[in-house]
Protein backbone atom coordinates (compact mmCIF):
# COMPACT_ATOMS: atom_id res chain seq x y z
CA UNK A 1 0.00 0.00 0.00
CA UNK A 2 1.03 3.32 -0.79
CA UNK A 3 1.80 5.51 2.07
CA UNK A 4 1.11 9.54 1.84
CA UNK A 5 3.41 10.70 4.21
CA UNK A 6 6.75 8.49 4.39
CA UNK A 7 10.18 9.20 6.94
CA UNK A 8 13.47 8.08 6.95
CA UNK A 9 15.65 8.31 10.40
CA UNK A 10 19.48 7.74 10.13
CA UNK A 11 21.38 8.39 13.33
CA UNK A 12 25.23 10.01 12.67
CA UNK A 13 26.55 10.56 15.88
CA UNK A 14 24.58 11.93 18.45
CA UNK A 15 22.54 13.01 16.00
CA UNK A 16 20.02 12.07 13.72
CA UNK A 17 18.90 13.37 10.38
CA UNK A 18 15.68 12.82 8.69
CA UNK A 19 13.95 12.73 5.71
CA UNK A 20 9.86 13.67 5.43
CA UNK A 21 8.37 12.92 2.84
CA UNK A 22 4.49 14.43 2.10
CA UNK A 23 3.19 13.93 -1.51
CA UNK A 24 5.84 14.98 -4.00
CA UNK A 25 7.97 17.31 -1.32
CA UNK A 26 11.19 15.87 0.53
CA UNK A 27 11.91 17.58 3.74
CA UNK A 28 15.67 17.16 5.33
CA UNK A 29 16.78 18.06 8.55
CA UNK A 30 19.11 16.83 11.57
CA UNK A 31 17.31 16.40 14.52
CA UNK A 32 19.47 16.69 17.72
CA UNK A 33 18.49 14.13 20.57
CA UNK A 34 16.00 16.52 22.24
CA UNK A 35 14.13 16.35 19.06
CA UNK A 36 13.80 13.31 18.36
CA UNK A 37 10.43 12.70 20.66
CA UNK A 38 9.02 15.99 19.23
CA UNK A 39 9.58 14.67 16.03
CA UNK A 40 8.13 11.54 16.77
CA UNK A 41 4.84 13.01 18.30
CA UNK A 42 4.33 15.25 15.54
CA UNK A 43 4.96 12.99 12.26
CA UNK A 44 4.98 9.23 13.65
CA UNK A 45 1.96 9.14 16.03
CA UNK A 46 0.79 12.20 14.98
CA UNK A 47 -0.35 12.76 18.64
CA UNK A 48 -1.66 16.49 19.36
CA UNK A 49 -1.49 17.41 23.35
CA UNK A 50 -4.20 19.96 24.32
CA UNK A 51 -3.11 23.27 24.79
CA UNK A 52 -2.75 24.47 28.18
CA UNK A 53 -1.59 28.04 27.29
CA UNK A 54 -2.66 30.79 26.17
CA UNK A 55 -2.92 32.93 22.58
CA UNK A 56 -1.84 36.31 23.20
CA UNK A 57 -5.17 38.13 22.56
CA UNK A 58 -6.62 35.18 24.97
CA UNK A 59 -4.27 36.69 27.98
CA UNK A 60 -5.13 40.33 27.30
CA UNK A 61 -7.89 42.06 29.33
CA UNK A 62 -10.73 43.62 26.99
CA UNK A 63 -8.84 47.69 27.86
CA UNK A 64 -5.48 45.51 26.86
CA UNK A 65 -6.70 44.71 23.31
CA UNK A 66 -8.34 48.21 23.07
CA UNK A 67 -4.94 49.98 23.60
CA UNK A 68 -3.31 47.40 21.26
CA UNK A 69 -5.86 48.68 18.73
CA UNK A 70 -4.90 52.18 18.92
CA UNK A 71 -3.46 53.44 15.75
CA UNK A 72 -2.77 57.26 15.61
CA UNK A 73 -4.02 57.43 11.72
CA UNK A 74 -2.89 60.78 10.98
CA UNK A 75 -0.46 59.64 9.06
CA UNK A 76 0.58 63.59 8.00
CA UNK A 77 2.03 63.77 11.29
CA UNK A 78 5.89 64.56 11.35
CA UNK A 79 7.97 61.57 11.63
CA UNK A 80 11.73 61.28 11.53
CA UNK A 81 12.59 58.84 9.10
CA UNK A 82 15.71 57.93 10.24
CA UNK A 83 14.46 54.95 12.72
CA UNK A 84 13.48 51.83 11.48
CA UNK A 85 11.04 49.77 11.96
CA UNK A 86 10.20 53.57 10.03
CA UNK A 87 8.41 56.10 11.88
CA UNK A 88 7.97 53.75 14.73
CA UNK A 89 8.40 53.39 18.82
CA UNK A 90 10.24 51.64 21.00
CA UNK A 91 7.82 49.11 22.70
CA UNK A 92 8.33 46.52 25.76
CA UNK A 93 8.71 42.61 24.22
CA UNK A 94 5.78 42.20 27.29
CA UNK A 95 3.47 44.06 24.27
CA UNK A 96 4.56 41.48 21.36
CA UNK A 97 5.87 38.30 22.89
CA UNK A 98 5.05 36.57 20.20
CA UNK A 99 8.11 38.52 18.42
CA UNK A 100 11.46 36.88 17.71
CA UNK A 101 14.53 37.20 16.19
CA UNK A 102 15.27 34.20 13.71
CA UNK A 103 19.22 33.95 13.59
CA UNK A 104 20.58 37.68 13.92
CA UNK A 105 18.86 39.33 10.56
CA UNK A 106 15.26 38.20 10.22
CA UNK A 107 12.34 38.26 12.42
CA UNK A 108 10.23 35.36 13.40
CA UNK A 109 6.41 34.86 15.23
CA UNK A 110 5.97 32.31 17.86
CA UNK A 111 2.97 30.23 16.93
CA UNK A 112 3.06 27.74 19.53
CA UNK A 113 6.04 27.10 22.52
CA UNK A 114 8.27 24.66 20.02
CA UNK A 115 7.56 26.57 16.52
CA UNK A 116 8.25 29.68 15.01
CA UNK A 117 6.63 30.78 11.68
CA UNK A 118 9.25 32.88 9.56
CA UNK A 119 9.70 33.87 5.70
CA UNK A 120 11.25 31.30 3.50
CA UNK A 121 13.25 34.29 1.76
CA UNK A 122 15.45 34.04 5.18
CA UNK A 123 16.79 30.60 4.62
CA UNK A 124 17.60 27.54 6.50
CA UNK A 125 20.72 28.61 7.73
CA UNK A 126 20.13 29.88 10.66
CA UNK A 127 20.33 27.31 13.35
CA UNK A 128 18.70 29.41 16.35
CA UNK A 129 16.42 31.69 17.21
CA UNK A 130 16.54 34.66 20.18
CA UNK A 131 13.39 35.19 22.30
CA UNK A 132 12.03 36.80 25.91
CA UNK A 133 13.28 40.30 25.73
CA UNK A 134 12.87 43.56 24.44
CA UNK A 135 16.75 43.70 24.22
CA UNK A 136 18.05 41.75 21.55
CA UNK A 137 21.21 41.54 22.83
CA UNK A 138 19.78 39.85 25.99
CA UNK A 139 16.99 37.35 24.59
CA UNK A 140 17.36 33.81 25.38
CA UNK A 141 19.29 30.99 22.94
CA UNK A 142 16.65 28.26 21.11
CA UNK A 143 18.03 25.93 18.69
CA UNK A 144 16.53 24.74 15.74
CA UNK A 145 15.81 21.40 15.43
CA UNK A 146 14.46 21.45 11.37
CA UNK A 147 12.99 23.97 8.39
CA UNK A 148 9.95 23.96 6.67
CA UNK A 149 10.30 25.68 3.52
CA UNK A 150 6.65 26.00 1.72
CA UNK A 151 6.68 23.51 -0.98
CA UNK A 152 5.75 26.15 -3.19
CA UNK A 153 7.62 28.51 -2.55
CA UNK A 154 9.35 30.92 -5.63
CA UNK A 155 8.04 28.17 -8.23
CA UNK A 156 4.78 29.80 -9.58
CA UNK A 157 6.66 31.83 -11.78
CA UNK A 158 4.23 34.48 -10.67
CA UNK A 159 6.44 36.70 -8.29
CA UNK A 160 9.48 36.11 -6.79
CA UNK A 161 8.10 35.99 -3.24
CA UNK A 162 5.24 33.67 -3.59
CA UNK A 163 4.70 31.55 -1.03
CA UNK A 164 6.99 32.82 0.94
CA UNK A 165 6.40 30.83 4.16
CA UNK A 166 9.35 28.83 6.61
CA UNK A 167 7.94 26.67 9.75
CA UNK A 168 10.74 26.39 12.14
CA UNK A 169 10.65 23.56 14.63
CA UNK A 170 12.49 24.67 17.75
CA UNK A 171 14.68 21.63 19.99
CA UNK A 172 12.82 22.73 23.50
CA UNK A 173 9.85 25.16 23.92
CA UNK A 174 9.77 27.83 24.80
CA UNK A 175 8.16 29.10 28.11
CA UNK A 176 5.50 30.72 28.47
CA UNK A 177 5.94 33.78 30.68
CA UNK A 178 5.09 37.55 29.74
CA UNK A 179 7.86 38.42 27.93
CA UNK A 180 7.26 35.07 25.36
CA UNK A 181 3.93 33.95 24.41
CA UNK A 182 2.74 32.19 21.13
CA UNK A 183 0.02 34.24 19.15
CA UNK A 184 -3.37 32.53 17.06
CA UNK A 185 -4.07 32.93 13.38
CA UNK A 186 -6.32 35.31 12.32
CA UNK A 187 -8.50 34.90 9.43
CA UNK A 188 -8.77 35.81 5.83
CA UNK A 189 -11.68 38.09 6.14
CA UNK A 190 -9.57 40.10 8.65
CA UNK A 191 -7.36 41.37 5.70
CA UNK A 192 -9.16 44.35 4.89
CA UNK A 193 -8.46 47.52 3.32
CA UNK A 194 -7.97 50.64 6.08
CA UNK A 195 -7.38 47.94 8.84
CA UNK A 196 -4.71 48.91 10.43
CA UNK A 197 -1.50 45.96 11.58
CA UNK A 198 0.95 46.11 13.57
CA UNK A 199 4.39 45.55 13.10
CA UNK A 200 7.77 44.88 14.87
CA UNK A 201 11.31 43.87 14.76
CA UNK A 202 14.97 44.92 15.45
CA UNK A 203 15.22 46.23 12.08
CA UNK A 204 17.94 48.43 10.84
CA UNK A 205 18.25 51.92 11.37
CA UNK A 206 18.84 53.70 7.77
CA UNK A 207 17.99 51.67 4.68
CA UNK A 208 21.42 49.42 3.50
CA UNK A 209 23.13 50.07 7.09
CA UNK A 210 24.44 46.52 7.93
CA UNK A 211 22.90 47.81 12.02
CA UNK A 212 20.05 45.94 13.88
CA UNK A 213 18.60 47.71 16.62
CA UNK A 214 18.48 46.39 20.28
CA UNK A 215 15.19 47.26 21.65
CA UNK A 216 12.28 46.02 19.55
CA UNK A 217 10.12 48.81 17.83
CA UNK A 218 7.06 48.42 16.45
CA UNK A 219 4.96 50.52 13.72
CA UNK A 220 1.37 50.11 12.43
CA UNK A 221 0.13 50.64 9.07
CA UNK A 222 -2.62 50.75 7.25
CA UNK A 223 -3.95 47.54 5.09
CA UNK A 224 -4.08 49.01 1.41
CA UNK A 225 -6.58 47.16 -1.32
CA UNK A 226 -5.32 45.19 -3.79
CA UNK A 227 -6.43 47.45 -6.96
CA UNK A 228 -4.42 50.53 -4.94
CA UNK A 229 -1.09 48.11 -5.07
CA UNK A 230 -1.11 47.16 -8.08
CA UNK A 231 -1.50 50.31 -9.53
CA UNK A 232 1.66 51.87 -7.79
CA UNK A 233 4.34 52.54 -10.82
CA UNK A 234 7.36 49.25 -10.02
CA UNK A 235 6.53 46.15 -11.23
CA UNK A 236 7.08 44.57 -7.96
CA UNK A 237 3.22 45.34 -7.10
CA UNK A 238 1.40 44.35 -10.36
CA UNK A 239 2.47 41.13 -10.13
CA UNK A 240 1.34 40.60 -6.66
CA UNK A 241 -0.27 37.39 -6.22
CA UNK A 242 -3.28 36.46 -3.42
CA UNK A 243 -0.70 35.17 -1.07
CA UNK A 244 0.46 39.09 -0.45
CA UNK A 245 -1.21 42.09 0.86
CA UNK A 246 0.14 45.36 0.43
CA UNK A 247 0.25 47.66 4.05
CA UNK A 248 2.00 51.54 4.44
CA UNK A 249 1.10 55.07 3.84
CA UNK A 250 1.66 56.22 -0.06
CA UNK A 251 3.47 59.16 1.02
CA UNK A 252 5.94 56.67 3.07
CA UNK A 253 6.30 58.14 6.65
CA UNK A 254 6.07 54.65 8.07
CA UNK A 255 7.30 51.05 7.29
CA UNK A 256 9.57 48.17 7.95
CA UNK A 257 12.67 47.39 6.68
CA UNK A 258 16.04 45.61 6.45
CA UNK A 259 16.04 43.16 9.38
CA UNK A 260 12.32 43.16 9.59
CA UNK A 261 11.84 39.97 6.89
CA UNK A 262 9.74 37.50 8.38
CA UNK A 263 8.44 39.56 11.43
CA UNK A 264 4.42 39.76 12.42
CA UNK A 265 1.79 42.03 11.28
CA UNK A 266 -0.74 41.60 13.80
CA UNK A 267 -4.38 42.57 14.20
CA UNK A 268 -6.61 42.47 17.29
CA UNK A 269 -3.98 40.31 18.66
CA UNK A 270 -3.87 37.58 16.05
CA UNK A 271 -1.08 37.03 13.56
CA UNK A 272 -1.88 38.49 9.75
CA UNK A 273 1.22 38.56 7.77
CA UNK A 274 4.72 38.29 7.66
CA UNK A 275 7.34 40.40 6.36
CA UNK A 276 8.02 39.51 2.92
CA UNK A 277 9.75 42.32 0.79
CA UNK A 278 9.96 46.00 0.17
CA UNK A 279 11.64 48.12 -2.23
CA UNK A 280 13.72 50.51 -0.30
CA UNK A 281 11.91 51.73 3.25
CA UNK A 282 9.57 54.16 3.28
CA UNK A 283 9.39 55.43 0.43
CA UNK A 284 6.57 56.89 -1.73
CA UNK A 285 4.37 54.87 -3.17
CA UNK A 286 6.30 51.70 -2.04
CA UNK A 287 4.47 49.89 0.60
CA UNK A 288 5.50 47.56 2.81
CA UNK A 289 4.56 43.48 1.22
CA UNK A 290 3.32 40.92 3.98
CA UNK A 291 2.65 37.01 3.09
CA UNK A 292 -0.94 36.52 3.70
CA UNK A 293 -0.59 34.12 6.72
CA UNK A 294 -4.74 32.82 7.09
CA UNK A 295 -4.50 31.55 3.68
CA UNK A 296 -2.03 28.72 4.50
CA UNK A 297 -3.77 27.68 7.27
CA UNK A 298 -3.99 24.66 6.34
CA UNK A 299 -0.57 23.80 5.53
CA UNK A 300 0.75 24.90 8.90
CA UNK A 301 -1.76 22.45 10.50
CA UNK A 302 -0.67 19.98 8.71
CA UNK A 303 3.09 20.62 9.03
CA UNK A 304 2.81 20.96 12.75
CA UNK A 305 0.12 19.09 14.04
CA UNK A 306 -1.25 22.13 15.68
CA UNK A 307 -4.60 22.58 16.47
CA UNK A 308 -5.05 25.76 14.64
Amino acid sequence: MLCHICFALRVISACVVFRFVSGNVTYTGILSPDCVTQYHRIYVSRRVPPRTYLYFHEALSSDQLAEDREDNRDENLSVDVQYRIVGGTQVSIKEVPYQVLYGLYCGGTLIAPEWVITAAHCKTRETFVLAGSTQRSLATKYSICAHFIHPLWNTTNLHSHDFDYQLVLLEVPVPITPNSRPIAIGNIEDIREGEFVAVSGWGHTKYKQRVMQDIVRRVRVPIMSRDMCQSLPLNNYKTITPRMFCAGFLNGTKDSCQGDSGGPAVLNGKLLGLVSFGVGCAMKDQPGVYSNIPLVRGWIRYTTGLPL
